[in-house]
């Protein structure tokens, strides 16, 4: 790798992250596309800031400009390179302990894999990504179960070939013992695995159905806690499944309304939690 050249990526990265002015990231932003992103180097060189680079927020940055590069320029690298890059970007999700430079890397192999699976190539990809939510260690889970949710997004019918051993796994992480952040990004998971859900499978559909009550809880988790963010996303997911054809909240629509009634009127909560409540209800009566 060209040391300059990552030297002087390095050094625009820095000039972003910590600019202070719009005309600073522009020009900045400028040199980046004429000099560095119009070559394939740019890959293995913002993989290499993204995974050394002492600066969470440059790191961060490198991630996210990496992720945009991939489908432009993954096809043009050497096979060894691409191998090297599959193996690191596995480690360095595990090792990197900055949650947002995680998320982002975890983004990047979204990407990768997205080229990549159609191609028959990172075969141990998910594989990879099971371990990890069987980890001992809760931030292992996390990262484990937030790829697979991202992935959905970018290989939807390779992940729809892996239902079946998805809803054991779902079924494990959705009450996981110490992680919400485990348990929401399952239920968000179990959300888009919806839509390949066929009403016609009864085997899936029944799977599915099994799960809800369990996604109620985590729900009613992030409720207890206060925690509007978690409480949004979970109810975005119900409120998705009540217009898919498959009749995945059927079995338990009752209980739903029951407990989104009593949110709606439970004054002791935060009013945005109390809306969201009422929201869900306005759905079921459409």
């Amino acid at each position: 790798m060209d040391a300059q050249f990552v030297n002087g990526l390095q050094t625009l990265l820095l000039e972003i992250s910590g600019a202070s002015s719009t005309e600073a990231i522009q020009k900045a932003t400028t040199t980046l596309n004429q000099q560095f992103y119009s070559s394939a180097l740019c890959v293995p060189g913002l993989f290499s800031i993204a995974k050394d680079n002492g600066n969470p927020a440059v790191r961060q940055l490198a991630a996210v400009e990496l992720r945009k590069r991939i489908p432009k320029f993954w096809g043009e690298l050497d096979d060894s390179v691409q191998q090297q890059m599959r193996e690191a970007v596995l480690k360095v999700i595990i090792d990197e302990t900055n949650d947002p430079v995680r998320h982002s890397m975890a983004r990047v192999i979204s990407s990768i894999a997205k080229v990549d699976i159609p191609n028959q190539k990172w075969n141990n990809l998910v594989q990879f990504l099971y371990e990890c939510c069987q980890s001992p260690t809760a931030s292992h889970r996390e990262i484990g179960i937030y790829v697979l949710d991202s992935l959905f997004e970018t290989i939807a019918d390779t992940m729809e070939a892996h239902m079946e051993h998805l809803f054991v796994l779902f079924k494990s992480l959705i009450s996981d013992p110490e992680s919400l952040v485990v348990q929401v990004t399952t239920l968000e998971a179990l959300g888009k695995a919806a839509e390949f859900v066929e009403p016609e499978n009864r085997d899936e559909v029944s799977s599915y159905q099994a799960l809800v009550p369990s996604m109620v809880q985590v729900l009613q988790k992030c409720l207890a806690t206060d925690n509007e963010a978690f409480a949004s996303r979970c109810f975005d997911v119900f409120s998705t499944l009540l217009i898919l054809e498959a009749p995945l909240l059927n079995r338990h629509l009752g209980e739903l309304i029951e407990f989104s009634t009593s949110v709606g009127g439970n004054e002791d909560l935060d009013e945005k939690l109390r809306i969201m409540a009422l929201n869900f209800l306005t759905w079921t009566a459409t």
